[in-house]
């Protein structure tokens, strides 16, 4: 496929990424693609409805796929996608997770899980906000559950309501295949993510200039987990209109005029779906 011209220096040499939406109707999908994090599901994949020779497949179409990487597009509004790209270089694969706008010169970094894993890239209303707000007429994955499910790798909140997520999370395991009685424990399986624990997510103040001015705080929440992209406002370089884009698209941002220092959450959660 032609790749935005953000994506164009992402995939070396050689590698090419195509669009995977159709792999998620694979009966071993599910444990296969949670391996890397959460890797007992993939050894007892009866719970997602799959076998082992299921996983097999599963497997060898997602991670064995070296040439041309398998990607699904998570499209936002305003033109913004986030990517999910299983980066399989010979021996060294993993997945990233990653946004792009037609306009940006580059794309922007969430999360990566592999060896060297960084993130969190979401926090959790910016989860619910991208899973819930597919918009109309655009190519990629556009049921919530879905889209829900694939971020929960790179989703990780401090601050999460457990009951309300567990619940959540449950809903859109039902609706793959998960038996409504063993949906729950699942859920709270994923929350209990292995690669970083804890991060919490506010808003930054102003920055200072040399001459006693100060910039306009950037509407995007900062993670402060140790491994994060996102330690710093994401999508350096992005223009003041850019940036509030993206953060329109996430769904979460710092209302203009609102002083940072007066928030630790952000104001305009999105609503937790009722099943």
């Amino acid at each position: 496929m032609d790749l935005p011209s953000p994506l164009a220096g992402y995939a070396a040499p050689g590698h090419a990424i195509a669009p995977a939406e159709h792999l998620l109707d694979l009966p071993g999908f599910w444990p296969v693609f949670y391996a890397p994090v959460w890797d007992e599901f993939a050894a007892e994949p009866e719970v997602f409805g799959a076998d082992a020779a299921d996983v097999d497949e599963a497997a060898e179409v997602l991670y064995g796929a070296e040439e041309v990487w398998p990607a699904f597009r998570v499209p936002l509004a305003g033109g913004h996608v986030l990517w999910i790209v299983h980066r399989n270089f010979p021996g060294e694969a993993g997945t990233d997770y990653l946004i792009t706008h037609p306009d940006w010169v580059r794309h922007a970094d969430l999360a990566a899980i592999d060896g060297h894993f960084s993130g969190p890239g979401l926090s959790w209303p910016e989860l619910l906000a991208v899973a819930g707000s597919a918009p109309d007429g655009v190519e990629g994955v556009r049921d919530a559950d879905r889209r829900l499910l694939l971020l929960l790798p790179a989703f990780g909140d401090a601050d999460v309501p457990v009951a309300a997520a567990v619940e959540r999370i449950s809903m859109a395991l039902r609706a793959v295949g998960v038996a409504p009685e063993a949906a729950p424990e699942v859920a709270e399986r994923l929350l209990d993510h292995d690669f970083w624990d804890g991060p919490t997510w506010t808003f930054q103040g102003p920055s200072p200039l040399s001459g006693g001015a100060a910039t306009e705080p950037s509407p995007l929440a900062v993670c402060d987990g140790g491994h994060s992209p996102r330690a710093v406002p994401l999508g350096s370089g992005l223009t003041a209109s850019q940036a509030h884009a993206l953060a329109d698209a996430l769904g979460v941002s710092l209302p203009p005029g609102e002083p940072a220092a007066a928030r630790t959450r952000p104001a305009r959660p999105a609503p937790t779906p009722t099943p």
